[in-house]
């Protein structure tokens, strides 16, 4: 069986992927063009430096796609708090003493892992891809400084396909270097000699470069330990410059929303699209007509002026003697404000599909804090479609990938593993503010209950005993995120109440003792007085 895919596989498959994705090309210019200029080179070629934005009369849909993709950066994979957690899927293996504060000590150094590298600044350009195009792509790969290394690739540049369960398996990229980044990244006893000789010669020559990432098993083979196969190639000199293999896929590509059958993603810039576009064409017409109030088209008499008539500031015009015309302009009534207003509905519109007021506090009445974290709960439990979809295609393989580098750099010690561990797949589980919020409503459910039976217990104490305290406080613990280093173990607390009941017993001890003791000073004088009365001759 072959162990990769020839040239001309890999550029057939190529053709075929482009053709299957030419129908959203237009629909991202457009998006492009409206929303996310500085990426508006789908179907347009633009130089470098050129003014991006010209043709854009209002910035209400950029300034709701930058909210947007701003706002989901914060809630989603704040830098300054842990929103993933490690978990093994099973409830009585992740509470295990061990257990526990070994995946929560793991998860916080991916964490830091993510934070020393590229990803903060990386993975706001993924948000705003998906939030504008509906799809984005990001290589995650090996760096020897900072462990990981993180690139959000312009969507114009590749192409995927998916697998039998719908997930993106396949991705080709294609793109141009000049030969200098050709040698510098594949070596010159690798590149062919159109290349060298360009490379050699200082010449500006741009390349064509293809890189294939697919499963081995699409060749009904394995290599190794590899499950995916990365082939680059030079498809206009039919040379190959690289083959290498991974063991994960070294790509996440989140999508927001996914039509039936359909392989790309759909965003809320999709959604907003028909609004902006008219937004942009009522404010052209509104210029225009603000333009005609202010300095409309005048109606002059015939003969009766002195030309040229003077319209600036303190400007005198001369008029015949006897002639009682005037100047008028030909419009006077035109309604502008009607325009605003409904201009101002339209970016409303716009704002609503980029969920601008899910996501941000609106002015109003003040507020308890009660009433803010119950308001902030409910709108984030609005985006919980979104989030199950960013779980399984962007957070899940991101930390399987960061997961499986560290381990292989040494960074996580395979000997501190708990054996209960071993030969289990850890999962990964969503902690950052919209997740914590949808989970809130358990620890509400636990608090509720517990204010509801709090009458039966004070009838009867003995109705507490339906209750575990130990699991309630540490389920409160787990959903509100609280340090698991800073919480007692199991074996801990028992120790701790088994001092506890040591030293009561002791001190009832010593109670019993002391009563003894007062006792018999109580009953020695009795004692005294029947041995006296016992004596012969009393």
């Amino acid at each position: 069986m072959a162990i990769k895919f020839t040239v001309k596989q890999i550029k057939d498959k190529l053709g075929t992927l482009k053709a299957e994705r030419s129908t959203w090309e237009s629909h991202w210019q457009e998006i492009a063009d409206y929303m996310f200029p500085r990426k508006n080179q789908v179907t347009s070629i633009t130089t470098s430096g050129e003014k991006k934005s010209i043709n854009v009369l209002d910035n209400t849909g950029m300034y709701s796609l930058e909210l947007l993709a701003g706002q989901l950066h914060g809630l989603l994979t704040n830098p300054n708090a842990l929103w993933f957690e490690l978990t093994t899927g099973i409830l009585g293996i992740d509470q295990l003493d061990d257990v526990r504060v070994w995946l929560q000590k793991t998860a916080r150094d991916i964490h830091t892992v993510l934070n020393n590298s590229n990803f903060q600044t990386e993975v706001h350009e993924l948000y705003m891809d998906e939030c504008g195009f509906g799809t984005a792509a990001m290589y995650i790969e090996e760096d020897e400084a900072s462990n990981v290394r993180f690139s959000t690739k312009f969507i114009g540049e590749w192409f995927i396909d998916e697998d039998a369960q719908g997930r993106v398996n396949q991705i080709y990229r294609c793109w141009k270097w000049k030969a200098p980044q050709i040698v510098e990244e594949f070596g010159i006893e690798n590149v062919p000699k159109k290349v060298k000789d360009s490379f050699e010669k200082g010449q500006d020559d741009k390349f064509e470069l293809i890189c294939a990432i697919y499963p081995y098993s699409l060749l009904g083979t394995v290599k190794g330990a590899y499950t995916y196969a990365k082939q680059t190639i030079l498809p206009e000199l039919n040379h190959e410059l690289q083959h290498e293999g991974y063991r994960e896929f070294p790509y996440v590509v989140p999508r927001w929303s996914k039509g039936t059958g359909e392989t790309y993603g759909r965003s809320p810039a999709m959604t907003a699209l028909p609004e902006v576009k008219t937004l942009n064409k009522m404010t052209e017409i509104v210029i225009v007509g603000a333009q005609k109030v202010i300095d409309p088209a005048l109606m002059i008499p015939d003969e009766g002026f002195v030309m040229p008539i003077i319209t600036k500031p303190g400007g005198f015009n001369y008029y015949r003697s006897g002639s009682n015309d005037t100047i008028k302009p030909i419009f006077n009534d035109a309604r502008i404000d009607f325009g605003f207003e409904v201009m101002k509905e339209k970016r409303t519109r716009i704002r609503e599909a980029f969920f601008v007021d899910q996501l941000m506090l609106q002015q109003g009445p003040q507020m308890t804090a009660t009433e803010v974290l119950q308001r902030t709960e409910e709108k984030m439990r609005l985006l919980g479609p979104m989030l199950g979809r960013q779980q399984s295609e962007f957070l899940s393989p991101l930390i399987d990938r960061v997961f499986a580098i560290m381990l292989r750099r040494g960074l996580i010690d395979k000997q501190l593993i708990p054996q209960a561990l071993r030969g289990r797949k850890i999962d990964v589980k969503y902690s950052s503010l919209i997740a914590k919020a949808q989970r809130l409503s358990d620890a509400q459910n636990i608090l509720r209950t517990m204010e509801a039976v709090t009458p039966f217990i004070n009838l009867d104490p003995k109705t507490a005993q339906n209750f575990d305290g130990d699991a309630a406080v540490r389920a409160i613990a787990e959903i509100f995120g609280f340090p698991q280093q800073i919480i007692r173990t199991t074996r801990a607390v028992g120790q701790l109440r088994e001092a506890e009941a040591e030293a009561q017993r002791a001190v009832l001890e010593q109670q019993n003792q002391a009563q003894q003791m007062q006792q018999m000073q109580q009953m020695q004088p009795m004692m005294q007085q029947m041995q006296e009365a016992q004596q012969p001759g009393t």
